[in-house]
């Protein structure tokens, strides 16, 4: 039997009616009675997750991976302030995940009531809606929640939304025997054209890109470019890019290979997608600002990534680079870029990611966690088949938390991947050891998937801020800047009860392996390494 609440049933039977199918669970009385509904309804995908802050991240690697919004549902109180992070980063990262949270009635807040707070706008100017549905009108909760699921899933930039549902006792009492059929609002608007850049209403000559970049910025699976587009674009344009933006190698120069320090001025710069990791790149437009740059988004939100930006088009990104190719002078030359002699791969974490790239699946998902991790893993190269004729890439794709660019939720995110991935396709996180012990909590999920493989790197502090300019100082300031511990993750897998290996002589024994398992590659030289175990067997 699910919940007899008219308001429960009516605000799920809207996401079912949008197609909406994963939910986050996280334990609670007040949100009791919504996660029960949610479990009986046959319709709707279940994980159970503990700790809020790893909840919000598993919805958004659910969302990740399957391109359609994933629903968090919490209970009252601090509860709803723990996903605070993970809201962050989806809304910089655009992606629609759906938070839901039980509240207590209104006439309760700031009565000294258990577990009560103002819920509604908690989640701030990091959600694109927050809606508290009324406790008895249905057309009114109907409407709220089609709104939510519209500004979601529908309308870019696509990103976060919060659903907060007051409940009055009584709130375990169970009549309903199915979800009613609700009201579904559809979205019909197309994609915001070009207002015209280009003049191509005009009677002008094409356009010469010959002292002109495409930069390609991190792409979600929502916004992937077709290769064709890509295909007729290069062929007039340099186009540069990272393993982030997740496009064929063969159709962009990796940042990674340039040299900078040879690299000559350009006229124009346009950018498209999300972010860059490459800190030369942005250092060298930075000091060499061309003189225009354009930025092309789904929000038309101004992005003066270099201090130089001339425009800011809304678009879509499929419609702008095709605009772009029609407009094109054919006679434009690509620059000639200037690339290093040899990749970073002397580094031994880049020799080891390469390792990884190199003999995990064509269909793997791969997630790299901030911060010294993704910068490093720039160096490595994908391995991929692409057939030509079929356009289709058979390459890992690669996810990272650079929306807000944090540490917190690397695993929790890779866990939601897993979720929503097929159990023979593998999933992958790369970590190092700050994020790994942070986030560890996400091996609490339940039920945990057996498809992830966790590599960590374990130096015993934050490997990033060895770069920081701090001065010598006494070992007390040194453990608070760099985060420093003598901790394994031996002790997490034992815990947790997943398979453990240690040392770079077991990496194709990890990829390998058919269960959960994680791998440490400790770099602190004052551990003594222990030898390869089975952590359930001690």
């Amino acid at each position: 039997m699910l919940s007899s609440n008219k308001i429960i049933l009516e605000a799920l039977a809207v996401l079912k009616e949008h197609g909406i199918e994963d939910f986050v669970l996280c334990p609670g009385s007040r949100n009791a009675p919504i996660v029960h509904t949610i479990c009986q309804t046959k319709e709707f995908r279940t994980h159970r997750a503990t700790d809020e802050r790893c909840a919000g991240f598993m919805a958004l690697g659910l969302a990740l991976a399957t391109g359609k919004p994933a629903v968090v549902v919490v209970t009252s109180g601090s509860a709803l302030a723990n996903l605070y992070p993970s809201a962050c980063e989806a809304f910089y990262q655009h992606v629609p995940v759906i938070f839901v949270s039980a509240d207590r009635p209104q006439a309760w807040i700031g009565q000294m009531d258990g577990q009560t707070m103002p819920q509604e706008g908690a989640l701030g100017k990091m959600v694109k809606m927050s809606a508290s549905l009324p406790e008895t009108d249905t057309w009114h909760a109907n409407r709220l929640v089609n709104e939510a699921v519209l500004e979601a899933q529908y309308k870019l930039p696509y990103g976060p939304v919060h659903i907060n549902i007051p409940l009055s006792e009584p709130i375990y009492d169970f009549t309903a025997d199915t979800l009613p059929r609700a009201r579904k609002i559809e979205y019909r608007e197309t994609l915001l054209p070009l207002q015209d850049p280009w003049g191509l209403e005009k009677d002008v000559p094409a356009e010469d890109w010959s002292n002109s970049v495409l930069i390609l910025g991190q792409a979600t699976p929502m916004d992937r470019l077709h290769p064709n587009i890509l295909l007729l674009t290069r062929k007039h344009i340099t186009v540069i890019g990272e393993n982030l933006c997740n496009q064929e190698t063969d159709l962009y120069t990796n940042a990674s290979d340039i040299d900078w320090s040879r690299m000559k001025p350009v006229e124009r710069v346009l950018t498209l997608g999300g972010h860059i990791v490459n800190k030369e790149l942005k250092d060298f437009f930075r000091k060499n600002k061309p003189k225009e740059h354009w930025h092309i988004s789904h929000d038309g939100a101004v992005a003066d990534l270099f201090g130089c930006q001339t425009a800011v088009i809304k678009s879509d990104y499929a419609k702008a680079l095709n605009d772009i190719f029609r407009d094109i002078n054919r006679k434009s030359k690509k620059l000639e870029l200037p690339l290093k002699e040899s990749t970073d791969t002397n580094n031994k974490r880049t020799a080891l990611i390469q390792e990884l790239f190199d003999n995990i699946p064509h269909t793997s998902l791969v997630h790299l966690a901030n911060s010294s991790t993704v910068r490093i893993a720039q160096h490595a190269r994908l391995k991929e088949y692409f057939d030509k004729e079929k356009h289709t890439s058979r390459r890992p794709y690669i996810f990272c938390n650079r929306g807000i660019n944090g540490i917190e939720g690397s695993l929790s995110t890779t866990v939601g991947i897993a979720m929503a991935a097929p159990q023979h396709q593998k999933v992958f996180a790369i970590v190092g050891d700050l994020s790994f012990f942070y986030d560890q909590n996400a091996f609490w999920a339940s039920p945990l998937p057996q498809n992830l493989h966790i590599l960590v790197f374990n130096d015993g502090h934050g490997g990033i801020f060895n770069t920081l300019p701090v001065p010598d100082a006494p070992d007390t300031s040194r453990q608070a800047i760099m985060g420093e511990h003598n901790l394994s993750a031996r002790h997490v897998a034992m815990l947790h009860n997943i398979r453990y290996l240690e040392g770079e002589e077991n990496m194709q024994e990890f990829i390998n392996s058919e269960e959960t398992t994680i791998l440490e590659i400790k770099e602190n030289g004052k551990r003594k390494t222990e030898p390869k175990v089975d952590a359930r067997r001690g």
